[in-house]
């Protein structure tokens, strides 16, 4: 085959590569229309500058109403593998201990000191308050009377132990009782609430259920069955407020012209350049035929 029979296809090739890049450029430039003495220059700006607008709302209609819908995203958020990696990881969280919960709520050791030192105050206080509410003296005398009158009926003390006698007796007990507990009644009320606080924060939610006999299963089929209901309500609230196709337009749009050729070119650059590739392809078959015919 001679040079001149080869030249056909070859110009054709050359031709063919060239329109196509040309093309494949022109969908993203130039990227701002462009004007010659006063007069637009015909496709300026490129293709996909001067129809972003257009893009973005038929990409945003795409992706909410066929690609995204409420339904998809439903089943992906409550499909057996989803939710049984979040019932796992709520089952973990609350098999933690307490200390290391409340932990993560305070920023510091001396910020949880203090919220254990209001919790110990508070339920000192409200002890105190149920302790003061007691009527010691006359509670003591009614039945620390009735007691011994009991223990000594029948014998002979009980001809010398009148009422009297036994309120003179049983009285200064009561108001000494009631001053005890006026004046160390709270510091020994304290130090059993912060024994308590102590236990109680070593151990976890879990340990809490088993000492009151609710076993772990229970606990766990109870979780799965919120986190269904609060998905699906979830789901059903922000979808409702929440507009996905405007979003996605308005991302598109507050993009740069820049930013979405990347975007474009990261899905297709590899059938844009098959595009070019078939271009030469095509104007050196044409070439080609040329030649023979």
């Amino acid at each position: 085959m001679t040079l001149q029979n080869l030249s056909g296809p070859i110009i054709g090739a050359v031709i063919g590569y060239c329109t196509n890049y040309i093309a494949v450029k022109m969908l993203f430039y130039p990227r701002n229309e462009v004007k010659v003495w006063g007069h637009k220059v015909p496709f300026t700006p490129g293709a996909i500058p001067k129809g972003k607008p257009r893009l973005a709302k038929s990409v945003g209609n795409i992706v909410a109403n066929t690609l995204l819908t409420e339904e998809d995203i439903k089943q992906k958020i409550l499909s057996p593998e989803t939710e049984e990696a979040v019932v796992d990881k709520i089952m973990e969280e609350l098999s933690k201990k307490i200390y290391v919960g409340m932990g993560r709520i305070c920023s510091n050791y001396e910020e949880y000191g203090d919220l254990k030192a209001n919790l110990s105050d508070a339920f000192t206080d409200q002890i105190m308050e149920s302790i003061e509410k007691i009527d010691f003296k006359n509670t003591i005398v009614t039945e620390a009377g009735r007691i011994i009158k009991e223990k000594v009926n029948g014998t002979m003390l009980a001809m010398f132990l009148s009422n009297e006698m036994l309120d003179s007796f049983i009285q200064p007990v009561g108001v000494e009782l009631e001053n005890y507990i006026a004046e160390n009644g709270r510091d020994f009320v304290q130090k059993e609430v912060n024994e308590k606080i102590m236990v109680f924060e070593q151990k976890s939610i879990l340990d809490l259920c088993e000492d009151m006999n609710v076993e772990e299963e229970r606990i766990r089929t109870a979780v799965r069955s919120i986190y269904h209901k609060a998905s699906e309500n979830a789901v059903n609230g922000v979808l409702k407020n929440v507009d996905i196709s405007a979003m996605i337009e308005d991302k598109i749009n507050e993009m740069k012209t820049e930013e979405l050729e990347k975007v474009v070119l990261a899905v297709m650059k590899k059938e844009l350049d098959t595009i070019v590739n078939l271009g030469a392809l095509i104007g050196f078959i044409l070439g080609s035929l040329n030649t023979i015919l």
